[in-house]
């Protein structure tokens, strides 16, 4: 039996434990929905959720992996007379170039705030600490290093990850997240979410490609093997059998309730034989102003 470890509380480095303020509701079906409010003040710059966002960008871009690769690198050995050429590099400069390749909120021209590469991808990476942390997923190795384009979105999913099934089994993990404004319960985006998920377990082509994307980027990793059998699972099922949802409301200042997810809860048939692990999440903070905030404190390096 294949055994991933879930996300430990200490996963961003003692930075605070998040996502403790939380109410859980179970639905039939082995439906599962949070509400979890956070809090935020843009204006101090050690703010806990600000520098919780901070370390979950640069997790999710690889710092870590960078701080390993360093530690694990032989000496380079150069043939004379290769004159001034070190065989040691600094770490910190290591570092200073990592952080600068993130996505630059500056760079993104005028575009309309909810539109923004860094509101959306902040929040997404938010959505999957919380679900880590609330429900248990595991952390699997990100592709967001692997994007050319640091300012544009990833794939066509938000994201993915794996947990232990109640039967012991892995459970393919499918996140679909939205950020909004919007005070409504449910707001607006809780349709799109409906929708979505409700094509994210029928859409094999995209499913295959996302998850051979995954594979190769799991290279000799824990989750190799299990990835392999998922996908042959899916080709020769034409599905997925232990698959979760987990559709994701993350509001800006509004104050998140279960009623955010009350369309969603009404929809769970046409997730097929999905089961859902979802969540409401409120910040504290508006979106746009948090994501800019974050991605910018993300790439400093002082």
């Amino acid at each position: 039996m294949t055994r991933i470890q879930p996300c430990e509380s200490s996963f961003f480095r003692g930075i605070g434990v998040y996502y403790i303020n939380k109410n859980l509701t179970d639905d039939e079906g082995d439906h599962v929905w949070a509400v979890v409010q956070e809090s935020c003040d843009l204006t101090d710059q050690n703010d806990r959720m600000l520098l919780h966002a901070v370390a979950t960008i640069r997790e999710a871009y690889g710092e870590q992996e960078i701080r390993e690769m360093a530690e694990d690198a032989p000496l380079v050995t150069v043939p004379e007379p290769a004159d001034g050429v070190a065989n040691t590099f600094s770490l910190d400069l290591l570092l200073s170039a990592f952080r600068s390749s993130l996505p630059d909120p500056a760079a993104e021209g005028g575009k309309p705030g909810q539109l923004t590469n860094y509101r959306s991808e902040t929040t997404e990476l938010l959505a999957r600490a919380a679900l880590a942390t609330v429900y248990g997923f595991a952390s699997p190795p990100t592709l967001h290093a692997t994007k050319g384009n640091r300012n544009q979105p990833i794939l066509g999913f938000d994201g993915w990850t794996v947990m232990q099934a109640t039967d012991g089994e892995l459970a393919l993990v499918l996140l679909q997240v939205k950020g909004t404004e919007d005070a409504a319960r449910p707001p607006s985006v809780a349709a799109e979410l409906v929708a979505e998920c409700g094509r994210a377990v029928t859409d094999f082509t995209k499913l295959k490609g996302f998850l051979i994307a995954c594979l190769l980027r799991c290279k000799n990793t824990s989750f190799e093997l299990p990835l392999m059998n998922l996908i042959v699972e899916l080709e020769r099922d034409n599905k997925i059998t232990n698959t979760l949802l987990a559709p994701v409301i993350v509001r800006g200042k509004a104050d998140s309730h279960i009623d955010d997810l009350g369309s969603l809860r009404g929809a769970t048939t046409s997730f097929l034989h999905a089961r859902a692990r979802g969540m409401t999440l409120s910040l504290g903070a508006e979106l746009t102003a948090f994501g800019r905030a974050a991605m910018t404190k993300a790439r400093q390096h002082v």
